[in-house]
């Protein structure tokens, strides 16, 4: 997808974290890539308080509302310095919200392009960074900064909190898209993966280091092209995840079958509690694809 604004219209990608989630919190470094589903968003003069309207998630709310999406759409505009009235912001949305893909941050980006672009802003991607950031904080309390790059971005890359973003290089392999059939809810996992690493803090910083390692592992794979040795790393991030506690019945099911049913590996993506997992089918999409829906499993991208 397009990134960049014109004339008060701008669009956002969403993203996979391949590994890494939740740890990219504590320190350690994550893969995330973009995908072509998104967001794009019109800005426009309107009277009245600052709005937001994203029409397929029935989301309609004004600056000072009180709720949840509108006190982090005047950080946003807080953060740019642009007046929380006489504009408003509508658009569409390939991405479900609450699924691990980034739509928050996609939203927050397309927002942020929208209202430079419209007003005639100069905004470098720092100033756009942090106005995403502000966004993101609202909903999600402590946020990386990960799904911030890729959706301003577009790019495959590996991220690390306080370092320059590495862009990663060279054809992906094709993932699967599978939908839990729950919402997500990062704040509350994102509370659950700190409190067990402050429960037992010597295996969960091992478990950390480990994380930090297949990261690497899983770049390393994507350069040599070997899907089999991507495919292990996510399917042990996901045993971490796991016993992090920030996955579910429905989510290990998923990477359960598709694995059995052929896939290289599988883990969830992003918040976890909910929303999706990634799968690497390999050469067994199609039964992979079966297997899935059989078992009640939505594929809901082909990456």
């Amino acid at each position: 997808m397009s990134l960049g604004a014109k004339e008060g219209r701008a669009k956002a990608c969403g993203k996979l974290i391949i590994a890494g989630e939740h740890a990219v919190v504590h320190g350690s470094s994550a893969l995330a890539v973009p995908i072509s589903r998104g967001i794009e968003l019109e800005c426009m003069e309107r009277p009245g308080p600052l709005g937001l309207s994203v029409a397929p998630w029935d989301l309609e709310v004004v600056a000072g509302d009180g709720s949840l999406a509108a006190v982090a759409l005047a950080s946003l505009a807080q953060s740019l310095g642009v007046p929380c009235e006489g504009l408003f912001l509508g658009g569409e949305s390939q991405l479900p919200p609450r699924s691990g893909l980034g739509s928050s941050a996609a939203l927050a980006a397309a927002a942020a392009r929208a209202l430079v672009s419209r007003l005639g802003i100069e905004a470098d991607e720092a100033a756009l960074f942090e106005a995403v950031q502000a966004f993101e904080r609202v909903f999600h309390g402590n946020p990386s900064g990960l799904d911030a790059t890729v959706a301003l971005s577009g790019r495959p890359v590996v991220f690390r909190r306080g370092q320059a973003p590495r862009w990663v290089l060279g054809p992906l392999p094709g993932f699967l898209v599978v939908s839990s059939g729950r919402p997500g809810d990062t704040r509350e996992t994102v509370a659950a993966f700190a409190a067990r690493l402050a429960a037992q803090p010597k295996e969960g910083s091992a478990r950390l280091k480990r994380i930090d390692e297949l990261v690497e592992r899983a770049v390393d794979a994507v350069g040599r092209g070997d899907e089999a040795g991507l495919g292990e790393a996510l399917s042990e991030n996901q045993e971490h995840l796991a016993w992090f506690g920030v996955s579910n019945f429905a989510l290990d099911e998923i990477c359960s079958v598709a694995r059995q049913a052929g896939a290289l590996g599988a883990k969830l993506t992003g918040g976890g509690g909910g929303g999706c997992a990634v799968v690497l089918p390999g050469p067994n999409e199609q039964q992979v694809k079966k297997a899935l829906e059989k078992a009640g499993y939505e594929v809901i991208a082909d990456v």
